[in-house]
């Protein structure tokens, strides 16, 4: 008997199941539900969607599946699969009230043509007569989806709970091909995307992240809306999609390109048309830098914008990771205001251009034979010349300014035990190859040990002083010493001694008498 009256009730589970799995299709899986849901979409987004099609599903709870859902004219935002959560209440009234939205295998291609939080208010109901209604969401979760910028992409998992107009999000995760973020925060506005995130990125590759950023905030260009009274759409040039996100973010480790970093912290600001890095922090090359990035995003190409100061990096590593090792080693400080356009470091590169007023500290020059040119070319000197003197320096300081791949600089300086060097020069970043002309002086105590040709041609005010020009690369430097100039300098000299010597004599004469 118990057997029996078990059987009558599985099987009467069975077909209330069969039923209401029945009924479940009939309810979302009819073109007229399809239809309702993407008028009601295209009311929220101002856009055209398409939903390729709807079927209902019981376990593990009841819900709508939406396959293959497209928004917007050229399909931006392509949702595989979206579902939203019921429950048998929403089911048998053909009403959602606090619906659980789950999306998955989507993606999203940057700049978006209109506003994903839509244009009228969440939980607007929908159109009277369409026979199925979404009134509200209570859970949003994102499983996979891809957020495509150029070359770039992220995959976005998150998981969030709306309450009116705020998104609670308590697990937000983006990862790229380098790029790996945790982050957590809140909308305090859906609508106008208006929130304050924490975020975690290890390891962090500027060169994704500023992609998606730039593109993120980059303007949508003509905003499609509603005619009054018609069915399509007209655009209108209007505003931008209102948005005002904050990121704190920390980075124990990233790269910009070719160049690695460390320890970078700083508050990101995305607003309309810019991405904001105020203040920034980072350790790179063994030095640092502090001070702001500001992007412009309006343009094609955004437009950088760099100021702050480095300290004490290590331009051995930098030229290294420039690919020109070798040549200079030492510590440069100072500040730097650089302008530059692109999203990637090798356009910024090629296009950076602006000014640096910076000091190397305690470097080597390493094949910079000054001193020995100088005095080889001066003929047979009394004594041998240094052999390899000369190319340490306590300071190597400048104003340069950057444009075309080029460092130039109209004073430089150049301080070392053995000799000091003021003129001007042209280092290009892209293969280091130098043109410099600059009057060297010789120490005092390398004039004193200096010839007699040469202190005689080149002596100025105690020290050994002739223009020099340096060519070639930082790695293989050469040197030319102006001969010529230097002896015109010396008959100066020498009709200046005859002069004074002269007088000297007349005054003695003039005392005598």
């Amino acid at each position: 008997m118990r057997r029996k009256v078990l059987f009558v009730v599985v099987a009467a589970l069975a077909v209330v199941t069969a039923a209401v799995y029945v009924f479940a299709n009939r309810v979302f899986g009819s073109d007229l539900v399809r239809s309702a849901l993407e008028q009601q979409l295209t009311e929220r987004f101002g856009q055209p969607v398409h939903v390729g099609s709807v079927r209902g599903s019981l376990f593990p709870r009841v819900a709508a599946n939406l396959h293959d859902v497209s928004i917007g004219e050229t399909a931006a935002v392509q949702l595989g699969d979206v579902r939203v959560v019921t429950g048998l209440r929403g089911l048998f009234s053909r009403t959602i009230a606090d619906a659980e939205i789950i999306v998955s295998r989507s993606r999203l291609t940057l700049p978006l043509p209109f506003a994903l939080a839509g244009t009228t208010t969440p939980g607007a109901a929908a159109p009277s007569g369409s026979g199925f209604t979404v009134t509200s969401i209570r859970v949003i979760r994102l499983r996979d989806i891809d957020l495509l910028a150029g070359k770039q992409a992220l995959r976005i998992n998150l998981d969030a709970s709306v309450d009116g107009d705020r998104l609670d999000v308590t697990r937000l995760t983006m990862n790229g091909k380098s790029t790996k973020v945790d982050a957590h925060g809140a909308l305090a506005s859906i609508a106008s995307l208006r929130g304050t995130f924490d975020a975690k990125a290890d390891p962090l590759d500027l060169d994704e992240a500023m992609a998606i950023a730039s593109a993120f905030t980059a303007p949508s260009g003509l905003t499609p809306k509603r005619r009054p009274g018609a069915g399509g759409t007209a655009e209108s040039a209007t505003a931008p999609i209102p948005m005002h996100i904050v990121a704190n973010v920390a980075a124990p480790a990233g790269q910009f390109g070719a160049y690695p970093f460390r320890a970078l912290s700083s508050r990101v600001d995305l607003t309309p048309a810019r991405v904001s890095l105020s203040p920034v922090s980072v350790q790179t090359f063994d030095g640092t830098f502090q001070g702001r990035l500001d992007v412009d995003t309006s343009r094609a190409a955004p437009r950088l914008r760099l100021n702050g100061r480095i300290n004490r990096l290590n331009v051995a590593e930098l030229m290294k990771a420039n690919g020109s090792p070798g040549g200079i080693t030492g510590k440069p400080s100072g500040t730097v205001a650089l302008t530059a356009e692109g999203v990637d470091a090798s356009a910024v590169t090629r296009s950076a251009h602006g000014t640096l007023e910076a000091a190397i500290a305690d470097g080597v020059i390493q094949h910079l034979d000054m001193v020995r040119t100088i005095v080889l070319a001066f003929g047979k000197p009394s004594g041998a010349p240094p052999e390899g003197s000369g190319s340490a320096f306590t300071r190597l300081a400048g104003t340069f300014t950057l444009a075309n791949e080029a460092l130039t600089s109209d004073n430089l300086s150049f301080a070392s035990r053995d000799f000091d060097m003021h003129g001007r020069g042209t280092l290009r970043i892209d293969n280091t190859a130098v043109d410099a002309h600059a009057d060297v002086a010789l120490s005092e105590e390398l004039t004193a040990q200096a010839g007699t040709d040469l202190r005689r041609y080149a002596q100025e005010d105690g020290r050994v002083i002739v223009p020099a020009s340096v060519g070639g690369t930082l790695a293989n430097p050469r040197i030319s010493v102006d001969v010529a100039a230097a002896m015109q300098r010396a008959v100066g000299n020498e009709l200046q001694r005859r002069a004074k010597s002269i007088l000297g004599g007349l005054f003695k004469r003039k005392g005598g008498s």
